[in-house]
């Protein structure tokens, strides 16, 4: 019996059973596109077990057959800060002698990437140094001497240029070598890793490895060695710990660390040389360095957003969305769908199969056939009805999100590849800090204006729990999707005007910021400051940036469609068990009373759960029969911005933060929704705003 390569992959992941292949660097540093060079198409993407990290597998061929090759998440640091990291440090640890690791480095910024050498190096790992870059580095006037570095670490060194693959397929033909560096830390540090290389289990590093591992106090290192050793052995680790930080009177990790970085810095000085630049290289240098300037980088950033509104809102979420859910689904496919559903329906009234006999209709009784019509009605109205998984579901998914998904992927791609995305985070870090947050969280926020379901499964990027669930609440809040946006500004711009949209606007950016305070002093955990490697402007490549989309699309129809498919199940059924109505009448009195909106706002603002679109569509069917004043519009329109996200998002609410969590966020968020609007129909009433 066989076994297939996408089965070998699976079963060697994480276990050392086989020899496989480790790819690890920090972040942006051309990772990556290495893997998908020397991985063919056995290629699977799956969390990592116990997390929420996801990690990329594939099989690379050789001479001597097919070998596993994993795609480590980027890290900075192989002492863990955040669960990336932790699981890049435990898929080493799971390794054995015979595995190979690559590791991926930044030829024009070196120091950065031997950080992570040393610690391989400590760990005794055999491997290859894949130079990435290099024709940046080039560019910039770097001179690397090679063979002075390949001399230094004992381990092979080959110059690559991963987008146009060079020097990529090169890595297999070398064979890895062990570290032969060494560097060595203060006297205080050197004793007590003698003393622990005695204590310590053998494992898949060196003992070298996991003493310094305890001395930094990598509490997830620890936590599992305190189950390989017994209770004494433990507590005796654990004191030569305290005692080399007592002798040494300064914080071990950070001494280590330090020490770590000198000596990268140090190697670097030594192995890397810089000539002049050429003149476009300086213009194009001080073109990055006013990305993150104060005002210009406002002013760059206000281009870059005028540009996503074109292509996302009008192209995507405006003519592709008219294709696609008007013409195509709305007009062919739907309408199909339906005639088929209908078809069936005389034939299922004149004939049963009862008994495995197929009899007319009048040879049933009433009840038999009553019975018959209600399944059948159950089953037409389940794919075509109100709330069917076509014509509701399918149509939600593919025709109005879809289109929005790949405008905004491939204007995500271009930023990421052009390099704005980590200059943006520097830019915005400051004012994101006054929320608990740093400026990692402004890629799941810009997401969020595309959709709010894909924006918060890419909370995971986020170093900290409490970050996670402070955008995660955030996200749920006050930003609004796409496709609800432009439903709001058709609104807001034809029934109150400009000055309207402007109170609108705001109000939401204040509770935004209001709420993220009030919660990061609230959500248990520290602050995580901003440490981000801003990589080089670069002119994207069309080819990754295609490869890239497609492979967060693949993600979108897996992951995303079934939700939809799952939320709009659960509409149905609280439809045909006359829930929807139920909820719908205990809302009408808070909806009248409270917020001073018509009764027939409490559908529209129930509807915004299921689709948020749909919710404001409801309030452009009411001002167009001349239901709602002005100030009601604004108070409408406010409640839906700031009122419960759409299933969809709220099902990967519960599956990213779990049941309670989620819950909790939808409570505090339905409170938020209707305080603000009632609070700010009452400031209407009183004439202390003027539209």
């Amino acid at each position: 019996m066989t076994t297939s390569p996408a089965a070998a992959i699976q079963k060697s992941a994480f276990t050392p059973n086989i020899r496989q292949f480790i790819i690890v660097g920090n972040p942006n540093v051309g990772k990556s596109v290495i893997f998908g060079l020397l991985a063919n198409k056995y290629v699977t993407v799956s969390n990592y077990p116990g997390t929420t990290v996801t990690v990329t597998k594939g099989w690379m061929e050789l001479p001597e057959g097919p070998i596993p090759l994993i795609d480590t998440p980027g890290v900075n640091n192989l002492t863990p800060n955040s669960e990336e990291e932790v699981v890049t440090r435990d898929i080493i640890l799971s390794s054995q002698a015979c595995d190979k690791v690559i590791q991926v480095l930044d030829t024009k910024n070196l120091k950065r990437g031997l950080f992570l050498t040393i610690q391989l190096s400590e760990m005794k790992s055999c491997a290859i140094l894949a130079l990435n870059m290099w024709d940046e580095a080039k560019l910039r006037g770097y001179e690397l001497n090679i063979k002075k570095l390949e001399e230094i670490f004992g381990v092979p060194c080959v110059p690559t240029v991963a987008i146009q693959k060079k020097g990529v397929y090169d890595l297999k033909k070398h064979e890895c070598r062990h570290f032969s560096y060494k560097i060595q830390y203060h006297e205080a540090i050197e004793s007590a890793l003698a003393k622990l290389s005695k204590l310590l289990p053998p494992s898949g590093i060196s003992l070298r490895a996991q003493g310094l591992m305890v001395l930094s106090g990598d509490e997830t290192f620890t936590g599992s060695l305190r189950e390989k050793v017994s209770e004494e052995v433990f507590r005796r680790i654990m004191e030569i710990r305290e005692q080399a930080e007592h002798m040494l009177n300064r914080d071990l990790r950070r001494a280590i660390d330090n020490a770590r970085m000198a000596e990268a810095e140090r190697i670097s000085t030594l192995v890397l040389k810089q000539t002049q630049q050429p003149r476009i290289r300086r213009l194009w240098n001080g073109l990055e360095r006013m990305t993150t300037h104060p005002f210009g980088g406002f002013v760059i950033l206000c281009g870059i957003l005028f540009l996503m509104h074109h292509f996302v809102g009008v192209l995507g979420a405006g003519v592709l969305v008219d294709l696609t859910e008007n013409r195509l689904f709305n007009g062919i496919i739907n309408p199909a769908m339906i005639r088929f559903f209908d078809f069936l329906m005389p034939f299922a009234h004149e004939h049963v199969i009862a008994d495995g006999i197929v009899l007319p209709e009048y040879a049933l009784g009433d009840s038999h056939l009553s019975v018959f019509q209600s399944l059948f009605r159950f089953v037409h109205d389940f794919f075509v009805g109100e709330y069917g998984a076509i014509t509701m579901a399918l149509t939600y998914g593919l025709a109005i999100i879809f289109p929005v998904v790949i405008t905004f992927f491939l204007a995500f791609g271009i930023l990421e590849d052009l390099g704005y995305l980590p200059r943006l985070s520097i830019l915005l870090n400051r004012l994101f800090k006054t929320i608990g947050l740093n400026g990692k969280a402004v890629l799941p926020m810009m997401l969020g204006l595309g959709c709010d379901t894909m924006a918060t499964v890419t909370t995971r990027i986020l170093d900290t729990k409490k970050e996670r669930i402070i955008t995660t609440f955030l996200l749920a809040l006050a930003v609004p999707c796409s496709a609800q946006l432009a439903v709001i500004l058709f609104l807001l711009q034809g029934g109150i005007g400009m000055k309207g949209i402007l109170v609108w606007v705001s109000i939401v950016v204040m509770v935004f910021f209001l709420a993220g305070w009030m919660a990061s002093r609230l959500v248990p955990g520290d602050d995580n400051p901003l440490i981000l490697e801003i990589p080089p402007l670069r002119i994207p490549s069309l080819r990754n940036i295609v490869l890239k989309t497609l492979a967060r699309v693949e993600w979108y129809l897996k992951e995303v469609i079934p939700v939809f498919l799952i939320g709009t199940g659960m509409l149905f059924l609280l439809s045909e068990l006359n829930l929807l109505a139920l909820i719908e009448r205990f809302l009408r009195p808070l909806v009248v009373g409270w917020l001073g909106l018509p009764s027939q706002s409490a559908e529209a603002i129930l509807m915004g759960f299921f689709r948020r679109d749909y919710g404001a569509a409801g309030f452009i069917h009411m001002f167009e029969k001349g239901i709602l004043d002005q100030a009601q519009i604004l108070v409408g329109v406010t409640t839906i911005t700031l009122f419960v996200p759409c299933v969809a998002n709220a099902l990967i609410m519960i599956k990213e933060r779990g049941y309670k969590m989620a819950f909790a966020m939808f409570a505090i968020i339905m409170v938020m929704a209707f305080g603000v609007g009632g609070l700010l129909n009452q400031i209407l009433q009183r004439g202390w705003i003027v539209l």
